[in-house]
């Protein structure tokens, strides 16, 4: 069973953590024979901030579009 952790961030603080997510691991290859699971696992959370913060963006902008 896997505990999870579920957080509310405004647009701003979600950008400002994913890129220092990006920031810490950009030294690491995406070779997964040779990338620590501790980076793989921060690169999903890139990639699920990414997903969240597009849905945010495009939703403001369709509000927006009148």
């Amino acid at each position: 069973m896997s505990c999870k952790v579920t957080l509310e961030l405004s647009v701003y603080q979600a950008a400002a953590i994913r890129e220092s997510l990006f920031t810490d691991t950009k030294i690491y290859t995406y070779d997964p024979t040779c990338t620590p699971e501790r980076v793989t696992q921060i690169r999903e959370v890139i990639t699920e901030l990414d997903s969240k913060i597009e849905e945010v963006l495009e939703n403001h902008k369709d509000d927006h579009t009148d």
